[in-house]
């Protein structure tokens, strides 16, 4: 804790008694804070990151934004970590939610039982229940009014509870929520760094760098402490020796009343001797606040320094640490609290009352030493748990960790056990204690495969995919045939294919099924990459073959049959991929977790085809599932499946509402494939609805890498570019990559658009040749999305309106409304007295949003000489003077970054306020905003 704890003046060795901190000299920074939190209702999520040096006093502004805000009433949770705190899965999570007042709701006590540590839990359930209930008491206590979440030492937060918080800050950005972090300067961790990195994507950014305090500043901390105004002379040396941070400012005026080198002279105190007879650093400061202990009390210092917390019913095992009687030790430990050199820390235990003081008495005892006391320490908890008394895992590992000497064999069972309990829940932990398992083995030793798999499964389970690439593959030199290498070589396979290595990724795979006894498994994902890279014949080829082999569990079942589902799908087989899917189901055997995995999985692939009504089945099964067993896992495919059918069923609202849901879920478990079909399907939506400058952000992204999501991007990004006017390079990009023999994942509904892209054009012939060549391949794809597609154009091509037709009732049997609308537009222009299906469609573009082609339904309805259906009303809401100001500079043409520097906010903000602006006025452009403004101003 960075406080300023003045004592009262005495002589002589005596421990002194500190009385309460008190704050001074950053006032500056704690209204930019409380100026932060008044605009958060009006931002949502701010990120305010306060860095400084050790000392400089960001404990101390904590605690000072802390007890402003609980005087506002305003909800602040706090966390404070630390070297062994770092080690503690969720540890960080879990304190700023019993920093809350007391009494314990019902929705804080299901957020910790669902952070509660346990090695028994599925591991795609755990992960998604915290960050559930996390969120869910994130959104209560910011339901009324701002909340803040204070995170000290953001350095040593363990690696779990960073990836938590950057998954649920995702999800409750839009609420009035202030996070402030407290970190040294530079940040060194780079989990500490992904988190200020993520964070910033999707909030205000507040950077606070404490600089030191002025000498006004230090000369009322060293009165403080003296108790006594002091004088220019030795303020000034104070502020000079001390750089001006608060923390030596304090150690620095202690030591000198303490050796007696300050005097009274006309009631001011001042230097007893020269400067140049001081001889007193920073570090001697920091040392002497222990200096005036008797030498028992200090070994106990020492020894404290070792554990970093302690328990009072450790006292037995300190006393052997400190090699003291057990009565010298309750007696020294008390000294060290009256003297506020140790403090209690509610449930946590005691602790140093500031890290730099741990610190220095811990790396004061000398390697040697500390790595012997961390060997007393273990040895001690390693008989405790042979005599069947309960030990800390984790803190045994760590003690562990910093002591075991290389070959240890007991040392790497512990961080072995360690890690298999840390795998489901906290899978950073336990890849980092296979990490220094790892390295207390010699590299010849057999021990190593099973770490190694262990290292890689566990990374790979945490969507680190790269880092899970080496340890997997060192593992396969060492592992035999067996269950454990089939699943390492399937998270090494699919770690390859998530980072873009899907050439090795192929040729890993084509090694393994070389080999006997290959796993259906195995083979079945072999034959999906197949696809992938092009080799759809081969790939074809696999399905007996996979068939063919034995399934070893229920699990393998469920795997297998996901994986042929996939395959089939990818090759235009439907009716086979839904028989795979129903398959995958029956496999689970009645297994809640397996049953969960067969249903999302396969909806998403039913989805992806536009198998809308089979999809939908899965998926509210799925969701029925959830609520039933808790679980969440597989939720990038669930997610997946809900957006692509609201997108297919004319739920366009629904659909980037759940984008806007679910993204983080996905970008968190950097679930590529989703990542991509989410921003395809945003992609879509805008443009259609003409909201070309958030298209345009989305558009220029980086394409998705999966072969058959790419060419779903592909469809969105060429509407794009014909908004845009560029249909020559909307052309090209429908056609390229689309196959010889149409054989890539969604050709047909390309190759079709390209074809109305043709008749655009006045190029006739070249519109009658794709339809050709789409006509040879149509009659084996059966996917409703793909039939509706070739219909319409083949009767647009041939002015025909009894395809047409066909498409519009093959778009209504499918559930494909938006394709169902399309069709009825052309069979309104092919001819004279469909004006009922023109109509139709009219009300469907404009409830879409899809204005441009509403307009073009609405000429054809005029022409025909009918009546063109009533446009919604656009009565305007009440906005704001803020959200007038940014309308009206919408109105005048300016982007959203000219607005965010002509009003001093950032592009996020204007983004907020459009996205109010728009709900209060009706609409969903730009250009429909300034029609509405100019109507308001004419009235």
């Amino acid at each position: 804790m960075e406080h300023y704890c003045p004592v009262p003046p005495k002589r002589g060795r005596a421990v002194t008694v500190d009385t309460p901190p008190r704050f001074f000299g950053r006032t500056p920074e704690l209204h930019t804070v409380l100026t932060c939190v008044d605009q958060a209702p009006a931002t949502g999520l701010i990120s305010i990151q306060i860095t400084g040096e050790p000392g400089i006093g960001k404990t101390s502004l904590l605690t000072e934004i802390a007890r402003t805000l609980r005087a506002r009433d305003c909800a602040v949770l706090e966390s404070a970590s630390d070297v062994l705190g770092k080690r503690i899965p969720y540890g960080a999570v879990v304190a700023a939610i019993r920093s809350l007042p007391a009494p314990v709701d019902r929705v804080r006590a299901e957020a910790l039982a669902a952070l509660e540590f346990s090695g028994s839990d599925d591991s795609g359930a755990w992960f998604g229940r915290a960050c559930d209930q996390v969120v869910r008491l994130l959104t209560g206590l910011t339901a009324a009014r701002p909340a803040a979440l204070l995170v000290d030492d953001l350095d040593h937060v363990d690696d779990d509870s960073l990836a938590l918080l950057g998954l649920v800050l995702r999800r409750v950005s839009a609420a009035p929520l202030v996070l402030v972090t407290a970190s040294r300067s530079p940040v060194s961790e780079p989990g500490a760094e992904h988190l200020l990195d993520r964070v910033e994507q999707h909030a205000e950014v507040v950077r606070v760098e404490l600089a030191p305090l002025s000498g006004a500043d230090v000369a009322r901390i060293v009165e403080a402490v003296l108790r006594t105004p002091v004088d220019e002379a030795l303020a000034r040396e104070v502020h000079q020796r001390s750089d001006g941070n608060p923390f030596f400012v304090t150690e620095i005026a202690r030591s000198l009343r303490e050796l007696d080198l300050v005097t009274l002279d006309g009631g001011r105190a001042r230097l007893a001797v020269s400067p140049d007879a001081i001889r007193l650093t920073r570090r001697e400061a920091v040392l002497r606040r222990v200096a005036p202990l008797e030498n028992d009390t200090r070994l106990v210092a020492r020894a404290v320094s070792v554990f970093r917390r302690v328990r009072l019913d450790q006292i037995p095992l300190l006393a052997r640490v400190a090699s003291l009687p057990e009565h010298t030790v309750v007696e020294a430990f008390d000294a060290l609290l009256r003297a506020h050199i140790v403090v209690h820390d509610d449930e946590r235990g005691y602790r140093f009352s500031h890290a730099l003081v741990g610190e220095a008495l811990y790396h004061e005892v000398g390697p040697a030493q500390r790595r012997h006391l961390h060997s007393l320490i273990s040895a001690r908890l390693l008989d405790d748990r042979a005599q069947g008394l309960p030990v800390d895992l984790l803190q045994l590992a760590w003690h562990l960790a910093e002591s075991a000497a290389p070959g240890d064999r007991v040392a790497v069972g512990v961080l072995a056990e360690a890690a298999a309990l840390a795998r489901s829940t906290a899978p950073e932990t336990a890849a980092a204690l296979c990490g220094r398992a790892l390295q207390l083995l010699p590299r010849n030793a057999p021990e190593r495969a099973e770490l190694l798999a262990l290292q890689c499964r566990v990374l790979a389970r945490a969507s680190r995919p790269a880092l899970a690439i080496e340890p997997g593959l060192a593992a396969l030199r060492w592992l035999p045939a067996g269950q454990e290498r089939a699943r390492v070589v399937t998270a090494v396979i699919s770690s390859l294919f998530s980072v873009g290595r899907t050439a090795e990724a192929v040729e890993l795979a084509d090694r393994e099924v070389a080999g006997a006894d290959v796993p259906a498994s195995l083979r079945a994902q072999r034959a999906v990459l197949l696809v992938y890279t092009g080799r759809h014949d081969a790939a074809a080829a696999e399905v007996a073959r996979v068939e063919a082999l034995p399934m070893g569990s229920p699990n393998e079942g469920v795997i297998v049959n996901e994986h042929l589902a996939m395959l089939t799908s990818l090759l235009f087989r439907h009716d086979e991929s839904v028989e795979y899917a129903n398959r995958a189901l029956a496999c689970s055997d009645g297994q809640p977790m397996l049953e969960l995995q067969a249903l999302s999985v396969c909806a998403s692939i039913s989805a992806l085809a536009g198998l809308v009504h089979d999809a939908g089945w899965r998926l509210r099964r799925a969701e029925e599932l959830v609520d039933q067993v808790g679980s969440h896992g597989f939720r990038a495919e669930r997610a997946s499946s809900r957006v692509v059918l609201d997108w297919l069923g004319g739920r366009w609202d629904a659909a980037l509402d759940g984008i806007a849901r679910w993204r983080p879920d996905v970008e968190a478990a950097q679930a590529d494939q989703a990542i991509g079909v989410l921003r395809a399907v945003e992609l879509s939506i805008r443009t259609w609805r003409g909201e070309l400058d958030v298209a345009a952000r989305l558009a220029a992204l980086p394409a998705p890498a999966s072969v058959n999501i790419s060419r779903l991007h592909a469809l969105a990004l060429a509407e794009h570019l014909i908004a845009r006017g560029a249909v020559d390079q909307a052309h090209d990009l429908l056609t390229s990559g689309v196959g010889d023999r149409l054989e890539a994942p969604y050709s047909c509904v390309l190759v079709a658009r390209a074809i109305e892209l043709d008749l655009d054009r006045g190029r006739a012939a070249d519109a009658e040749a794709a339809l050709d060549r789409l006509a040879a391949v149509s009659p084996a794809r059966v996917s409703p999305w793909s039939r509706t597609t070739v219909l319409r154009v083949t009767g647009l091509v041939r002015r025909d309106v009894h395809p047409v037709r066909e498409a519009v009732s093959e778009a209504a049997l499918g559930g494909l409304e938006f394709e169902k609308a399309r069709a009825q537009l052309v069979l309104g222009e092919l001819a004279d007295d469909e004006v009922p299906a023109l109509v139709e469609a009219y009300t469907t573009f404009q409830r879409l949003g899809a204005h441009g082609l509403r307009r073009q339904a609405g000429n054809r309805l005029r022409a025909l000489g009918a009546k063109v259906p009533r446009a919604r009303s656009k009565a305007p809401g009440l906005l704001t003077e803020a959200e007038e100001n940014v309308a009206r500079l919408v109105q005048q043409g300016m982007r959203n970054r000219d607005i965010a520097a002509a009003l001093h906010y950032s592009p996020r903000t204007i983004e907020v306020y459009l996205s109010r602006i728009y709900a209060k006025l009706h609409v969903s452009s730009r250009l429909e905003l300034a029609r509405v403004l100019d109507a308001m101003q004419q009235r």
